[in-house]
């Protein structure tokens, strides 16, 4: 929704509004796009308003892949040029190295926190660190069946996560 800066997704047919995680996602990400590391913001009306993006590309949903899609485990905060820019993501594969383990990375440290998502995570991912890496390896090994075409943005900032 372009007028409320809100990202919906469809779940049995209705809309399900995925931005109410940007303020838990920045939490961790520190106000940096889990891709370039640009600076974001989540307040309403910034020029820099970060986006949530499905790490793996929503229209997996199609194939059965990646579920559950709108799970937390696969939202992360992108700025608008990395999800949607002339050279954004948009429905490509994240590169494994490095941006599928800095997912994974973060997935366990919601995972060995006290932080609310943590219960989210683990029961979308597994209990431990070893089944949420098969878990990853497992949706990327699926995707790539899918989606041929890889993404890895440039730099835009030191590694901060």
């Amino acid at each position: 929704d372009r007028e409320t800066q809100r990202l919906f997704t469809t779940s049995k047919g209705k809309r399900v509004d995925v931005t109410s995680s940007r303020e838990a996602l920045n939490g961790y990400q520190k106000g940096l796009c889990f891709y370039c590391f640009r600076p974001i913001s989540i307040s309403s009306g910034d020029d820099t308003l970060a986006d949530v993006d499905h790490f793996f590309p929503h229209k997996l949903k199609r194939w059965g892949v990646a579920s559950p899609i709108n799970g937390i485990w696969n939202l992360v905060l992108a700025c608008s040029d990395c999800n949607r820019g002339k050279d954004g993501k948009f429905d490509l594969l994240p590169e494994m190295i490095p941006l599928l383990k800095r997912l994974e990375k973060r997935n366990n440290f919601f995972a060995g926190s006290h932080h609310p998502l943590r219960e989210t995570i683990i029961s979308q991912t597994g209990t431990g660190v070893g089944p949420r890496h098969d878990f990853l390896q497992s949706v990327f090994s699926d995707a790539s069946e899918h989606i041929l075409g890889k993404w890895l943005p440039e730099a835009q900032g030191p590694e901060a996560f």
